[in-house]
């Protein structure tokens, strides 16, 4: 209750006394006006207008000369002031940027008010008013560049600071986590809390600009490591502007994959078409602009795999194994014998359900034992996106604005097998990505007033609301299995559309959809932001609110459906010796899978679906003051209260170390949570810019951010035990099968009591762990070159405290238990046999002694889910130099020298539960993180850009063949560029054989007798390190290799496009593009396998991009 009246108490502070500028969704402008003699003139009334659509606003200075104007949108102004004594100025193009603050002093002539000045001018060059690190790329921009795939992310490394890693949408900014940066668009964010991406990104045509915030940026700016991309959308104006385009790419002119050199190249087909519209509703007032884009893409892939043969589906194995009758088992002398089947056929009926599925499986392609079936089909991706957004102003003191978009994906990977019959098949093999249907869905509501109480105080009011889901199904089955397939006993799923299960055979092609088929996640973000500002002589007194709720609904089990697998043991001869010279195998997978005999069936069962709820209320209060003519301080602090998450029906629990029971949320007293509430979250940021020279700009400034941790730091934010329960039935003896496919599984899940995690995986947490935050500080110097160009050289660096880690093993031993050695290993009597569920591994007679002096010996793993103990710095030398466009030139260049050292690169890449003992947990050893330490994943030490748009100076309004032929043959042709140079991030180096998973060591690292790295000329795709410098590390010790002791392939890319305007009629062009990717044809190497131990250590087999690749277009605009 106390903290409720805080929290309305600041609310009312801000409506009554002033808040914030909504420096989020929009631009300030601010200056003052003088006289000749640079004395200020109080008083002067000031008329700022909107080119594009004739929207007045009007303020008058204060005592001290001074006059601001918020929220604006972004685009082009006239500034009038008219005061008697002086003529009247008229400032014409004065041109605002999203996020920033314009400053721009007037001086006044004296002389009569019928007199007047007109003055063309543009935006100042130098960053004069804040202390932040940031980079605004225009719409102009957005338009002409070629990117390869329309998306606006690409133009972020035209920032200095910001890398991406090739092939992904993810950029890295500053040294921060990619998934933690913030994307507001129009003033809300559209990022969502779990697995932190954006729920869509905006059409490019839908972009009047945007800018990466990239360090120590003002307090109304929160909740990322990393920074923030601010965007604005287009509006309406008083014009009728339009567009219809289509981007059309195929095969033709591609260039081929590094590893496919030769043969037909794969079927490519990708169509990008669309429109917008803007217009006047009622001229001067009421504003449309709309617009819609799809893609429909086609990628060809030749898919090779393993099916039973037609002798193998009739029986017959007589040249392939040795088969046994699993019926004739008979124990003799202490061993279970089995009769060969007479000629290795078999002469027994098969199971029924097997005969069932075995039509599933199409025919042999070509007569060969192995890679005897092939097919080549499209993977099919189809978008459609729109976005709608109406603008008007009613009376002189009000502004509105409202936006909605919509965003839909369904895509259909090609697989190995077919979908015959209702049934998919995939695997690793499958190349589209999860086998089953993809459907994306995105969405977002803006809705934005801004209000003018006086010329010294305006409030805006921003409400918004996003969603994204993502579902991915497998193939629906007529009904459920046991009707479909005659195999009772598995759970009905409808959710999942009841589908087919997974059925695997060793050697052979699965059937069925993969484990990671299935997902169901459904986000929805609710945000409110009040924001305002009150001035009073030289300071801008901000404050505000933002309150964000947070709602995730998820039924994704790794394998709703259950898996059967079927290997040799149904059909072998056990101790059977092979003769020499006899090729035949000790039984057959297949042979065993028509006979019905399983040997592991495994399911997940969810007894929930999860909803996770998080509510985070933020208050934030700054003071820019203008100190003097030439320096400006920024001073403020942002106040974070992240409630701590909750799951809306009590569905979590978690593992009490100190009990080592379950205790369930919400129920016995427990919390709703898992975490408890910090009030202390208060981040200051302090800043400075002085005006050193009329030409230059020294700016500085530090700041503090707390990193939203929405969804990724309560343990019940994703299914996990008890709540989905992994359920194994498994052959007992090697010999016996589980059960007949026919006669299918028993499962039933285990009870919810507090001793239900016995002999299971279970996740833990740290309810007071602290908040993870980031400090950021930066020195830079701005230049002004020429009156167009301008540079700036900056010092930046970070830290990362309480960062999130993937889950850690608390029940590991030390290494120095570890290091007892053979003796860990001794079979030893099992007191809790008997003790635990039937399932479980550790239910047996006698079990290793290393697992009863485990801190926890009656369970398997002990995670703690993604703990907030990582630490990261960054340090960087950065370089811009930007040319503003003038003579039909503009580019930017951007250089970053940087050092990114961390103890765990990501928070999303743990398996430790529902794959235990994988070489996913990031930290070989749970008890000495700072064994971790080294360059981050992310580490990339030099990265270049450069992007610039040439206009041809010829034809209409230029110097050379300015009408007639010359006018149609060289006019309107401009070459647009981007280059992207990028240093090779480090390979983190595994022991494909982890030889201490025994004692909870969740990865094993190899050791390291020499120097791993090659020279350039050595290098190669087969041989991309120095293998031989690394060595197997035995049982019981870590190994000595670093996390990531090595660097992979360096990123370098050069886009180019030709663009030929033409003017139709007045005031409408035909544009014909031709752009191309990767125009040197660079394989852009993926990162080389880093596994030793696999026969692919130290190679690279696949590309991140695309080869070259040449693609067409055509506009119409008006």
């Amino acid at each position: 209750m106390k903290l409720q009246r805080l929290s309305c108490a600041f609310f009312l502070f801000i409506l009554i006394d002033g808040a914030i500028a909504s420096a989020q969704i929009a631009a300030d402008l601010k200056g003052r006006v003088l006289d000749p003699s640079g004395a200020a003139i109080a008083n002067a009334p000031i008329e700022l207008t909107e080119s594009s659509t004739n929207l007045h606003q009007s303020t008058t200075t204060s005592s001290s000369g001074d006059y601001l104007f918020i929220h604006l949108n972004p685009g082009s102004y006239r500034v009038e002031v008219r005061t008697p004594g002086f003529k009247n100025l008229d400032r014409e193009g004065v041109n605002v940027i999203v996020g920033q603050t314009v400053s721009l002093d007037l001086t006044l002539s004296p002389g009569g008010d019928r007199q007047t000045v007109t003055v063309n001018s543009d935006a100042p060059l130098l960053q004069a008013e804040t202390s932040n690190i940031e980079t605004n790329i225009s719409g102009a921009y957005v338009a002409a560049i070629p990117l390869n795939t329309r998306n606006f992310i690409q133009l972020t490394t035209l920032a200095p600071g910001v890398e991406l890693p090739p092939g992904t949408l993810l950029p890295r900014i500053n040294g921060g986590r990619p998934r933690t940066n913030e994307y507001i668009y129009d003033g809300i964010s559209a990022l969502q809390p779990e697995p932190g991406q954006v729920a869509f990104f905006p059409i490019l045509d839908d972009i009047a600009e945007f800018t990466i915030e990239a360090n120590n940026v003002p307090a109304e700016f929160g909740r990322f490591n990393g920074g923030v991309v601010n965007v604005a959308t287009r509006s309406g104006s008083n014009e009728v502007h339009g567009s219809l385009f289509e981007y059309l790419r195929n095969e033709d002119l591609n260039a081929r994959n590094y590893f496919a050199p030769t043969g037909r190249k794969p079927e490519y087909r990708r169509n990008l078409y669309g429109a917008t519209l803007g217009a006047p509703i009622l001229r001067d007032r009421l504003f449309f602009f709309g617009d819609y884009q799809g893609i429909k893409q086609l990628i060809g892939r030749t898919l090779t795999s393993t099916i039973p043969t037609i002798n193998e589906r009739n029986g017959i194995f007589h040249n392939v194994s040795h088969i046994y009758n699993p019926t004739t088992t008979t124990i003799v002398n202490g061993k279970n014998v089995r009769q060969e089947f007479p000629g290795d056929v078999i002469n027994i009926p098969f199971d029924p359900a097997a005969q069932a599925l075995l039509a599933r499986f199409p025919l042999p392609t070509n007569g060969n034992a192995a890679n005897n079936y092939s097919r080549t089909a499209n993977d099919a991706d189809h978008q459609n996106q729109f976005d709608v957004r109406v603008d008007g102003a009613y009376g002189t003191r009000d502004h509105a604005f409202g936006r909605y978009t919509y965003y839909n994906e369904v895509e259909q990977p090609v697989t190995p097998l077919p979908d015959g019959s209702g049934l998919i098949s995939g695997s690793a093999l499958g190349t589209g990505g999860v086998p089953g249907l993809s459907n994306v869905r995105g969405q977002q509501a803006v809705a934005n007033e801004t209000h003018i109480f006086s010329p010294r105080m305006v409030n805006n009011l921003t409400g918004g609301y996003t969603r994204r889901s993502n579902n991915i199904i497998g193939p629906e089955l007529d009904s459920t299995a046991s009707a479909t397939l005659g195999i009772p006993g598995i759970p009905t799923n409808a959710e999942f559309n009841n589908a087919l299960p997974l059925f695997t055979l060793t050697g052979i092609q699965q059937l069925g959809p993969s484990a990671s088929t299935f997902a169901n996640f459904q986000t929805s973000v609710w945000q409110v932001v009040d924001t305002a500002v009150y001035t009073r002589g030289a300071h801008a007194i901000k404050a505000g609110i933002d309150f964000r709720w947070y709602q995730l609904n998820t039924v994704s089990p790794p394998n709703p459906t259950g898996s059967f697998a079927f290997t040799t043991t149904g059909t072998n001869q056990q101790g059977l010796v092979i003769a020499p010279g006899d090729k035949l195998t000790n039984g057959n997978s297949i042979a065993s899978f028509l006979l019905g005999q399983v040997d592991i069936f495994q399911i997940d069962l969810q007894q929930a679906k999860l909803r996770p709820r998080d509510y985070i209320e933020e208050y934030f209060l700054q003071d820019d003051w203008k100190a003097s003519n030439r320096l400006t301080l920024n001073i403020g602090a942002r106040w974070t209260l992240h409630h701590p998450s909750t799951e809306k029906n009590n569905q979590g629990a978690v593992f009490n170390l100190g009990t080592q029971q379950l205790d369930y949320v919400g129920v016995d007293g427990n919390s709703r949570s898992a975490r408890e509430l910090h009030y202390g979250n208060v981040a200051p940021r302090v800043g400075f810019t002085y005006l050193a020279t009329e030409k230059t700009v020294i700016h500085s400034g530090f700041g503090i951010v707390f990193i939203d941790q929405s969804g990724i730091t309560t343990p019940f934010t994703i299914p996990q035990f008890p709540f989905i329960q992994s359920v194994t039935q498994k052959t007992q003896d090697s010999v016996n099968a589980a059960f007949a496919l026919s006669h299918g599984p028993s499962v039933a899940p285990i009870p919810l009591t507090p001793n239900a995690g016995l002999g299971q995986s279970v996740y833990t947490a740290d309810r007071t762990a602290g908040s993870g935050y980031v400090q950021q500080w930066n020195l830079a110097v701005q230049r002004a070159v020429t009156n167009n160009l301008s540079v700036e050289v900056a010092y930046v660096g970070s830290n990362i405290i309480h960062v999130g880690i993937p889950d850690s093993n608390l029940n590991q031993l030390t290494a120095d238990q570890l290091a007892e050695g053979a003796s860990l290993l001794t079979p030893v009597t099992n007191p809790y046999f008997g003790q635990l569920p039937p399932s479980s591994s550790l239910n047996t007679k006698n079990i290793a002694a290393a697992q009863l002096i485990k801190p926890y010996p009656r369970f398997q793993n002990v995670a703690t889910y993604r703990h907030n103990s990582g630490t990261t710095n960054y340090n960087a030398i950065e370089a811009k130099a930007e040319q503003r466009f003038s003579h039909g030139i503009s580019f930017l260049f951007a250089y970053t020298h940087s050092k990114l050292i961390d103890d765990a690169s990501s928070v999303f890449s743990s398996t430790v539960l529902s794959s235990p003992n994988t070489s996913s947990l990031i930290a070989a050893d749970t008890y000495r993180p700072y064994l971790e330490r080294d360059s981050s994943n992310g580490d990339m030490p030099n990265v270049t850009s450069f992007s610039g748009i040439y206009d041809l100076p010829a034809g209409r309004n230029h110097r050379f063949a300015s009408t007639g032929v010359g006018n149609a043959m060289l006019g309107g042709w401009s070459l647009n560029t981007i280059l992207s140079l990028q240093s090779g991030m480090p390979v983190t180096v595994t022991q494909a054989t982890n030889n201490n998973a025994f004692a909870g060591f969740s990865l094993q690292r190899p050791d390291i007798v020499g120097n791993p790295n090659l020279t350039a000329g050595q290098r190669t795709p087969a041989h991309y390190f120095n293998t031989a410098a690394f060595s197997t590390a035995p049982q019981f010790v870590i190994g000595t290799a670093s996390r990531n002791p090595v660097r992979g392939p360096a990123y370098r890319d050069l886009d180019v496009s030709l663009i030929k305007r033409t003017r139709l009629v007045e005031k409408a062009d035909l544009e014909f593009r031709a752009e191309m990717f990767n125009v040197t044809n660079t394989p852009e190497f993926a990162q080389p396998n880093g596994s030793f131990g696999s026969p692919a250590f130290g190679s690279i087999t696949a590309t991140t991009t695309d080869p070259r690749v040449v693609q067409f277009a055509i506009r119409l605009s008006r």
